[in-house]
Formats: C-alpha cells, structure tokens, sequence
C-alpha cells in the first residue's frame, strides 16, 4: 500500500518532529491526568495506549499525504484523501472502543493520547526550530524528490522574478505576458 522500501526509508524529518510532539503532550496530558484520576494505573496505561496509536496513526497519515502529493488526478486525489481519513477515523474509534471494553485501561487517557497529535502538530514550528538548533544535520527531505531542482531550468524554459510578477520566456526567447499584462493588452486594444 505504501510502495516499496523500508520504514526508516519512509520517515520524514517532519514525521520524526510530529513524533517529538506527539511525546511531548503525551507526557504531559499523563503528567496532568494522574493527579486527578483515581486509578492511576489505568490511566497511565490507556495513555500509553492511545499515545502508541498516536504514533501509528501519524505514520499513516504521512505515508498517505507523501502518496497523494505525487498524484496529479485531482478527483482520484481526493477520493483518496477522504478515504485515508475515514480509516484514520475508524482506527482511532476502534482504539478507544478497546479501551472502553479492557478494565485495565482508561478510556479518557486513551482519548487524550491519541488527540496529542493535534497541539503536537500546532507545536510543529517550535519543535522544528529546536530540532534545527539541536541538530544541525538533520536535513529536510523531498517527498516526492524534485524532478527539477533547483539552479537547473528545463529545456527552453527560464523563469525570473521581475516587479513582483514571474516572467517567462518560451524556447525563441521570448518574452511570454503574464495573465495580468494579457488582460490589461486586451483592455487597451478594446479601447482603441
């Protein structure tokens, strides 16, 4: 489902600073919730719980978007994202469901472990600056990787920044208008 290669293969920095978070509130939601549970215990073992399909569902939901942003079918496209997220749904149901059944667990702390993802996902730009800070070498990668990256220009095809517009010039050389300077020569040719 996901192609080939490993999960080391698959992980993002981005999925590894989602992850960062996603610890973070974890620890913090059990820290919080322990002091005003009374079973304690189970408390701490449905966060945990909740916190491992926290990880899980992530995993997932950034092995799903690295898909759909290679796909260029904008109706298949969506289709798929609504899908991936009617699963992620379901499992995260399922999950509190298990822990609403098992005795040993509490289903409040599973809940707030699998909803750490959303302040983890908030915190991402913080959590990014530390991890830049702390680790230098820990690079972005391209998902999916750039058939063009940057400093090379295609066949024919140059693009510059000029007064704020993106000019383009076709293989001749060209000047090609942008939609803006299209519009306003088709106004002034009107006028005439």
């Amino acid at each position: 489902m996901f192609g080939t290669g490993t999960w080391r293969e698959k992980m993002t920095p981005t999925l590894i600073e989602l992850w960062i978070g996603i610890t973070f509130w974890c620890l913090v939601f059990a820290a919080a919730g322990v002091w005003f549970c009374k079973d304690k215990p189970a408390y701490l073992i449905g966060t945990a719980f909740g916190y491992l399909a926290a990880l899980g569902l992530s995993f997932y939901m950034a092995q799903s978007v690295r898909l759909l942003v290679g796909d260029l079918d904008a109706g298949l496209g969506d289709k798929r994202i609504r899908s991936s997220s009617m699963i992620r749904l379901l499992i995260a149901g399922v999950v509190i469901a298990v822990a609403c059944i098992v005795p040993v667990m509490n289903p409040i702390g599973t809940f707030l472990g699998i909803f750490s993802t959303k302040p983890a996902a908030y915190s991402n730009p913080l959590i990014h600056g530390i991890t830049k800070k702390l680790f230098p070498y820990f690079k972005d990668k391209d998902y999916p990787p750039e058939e063009n990256p940057e400093g090379t220009e295609t066949e024919g095809e140059t693009s510059a920044v000029e007064d704020g517009e993106i000019k383009e010039e076709a293989e001749t050389g060209e000047e090609i208008p942008s939609p803006c300077e299209q519009a306003e020569g088709s106004t002034e040719r009107g006028a005439e």
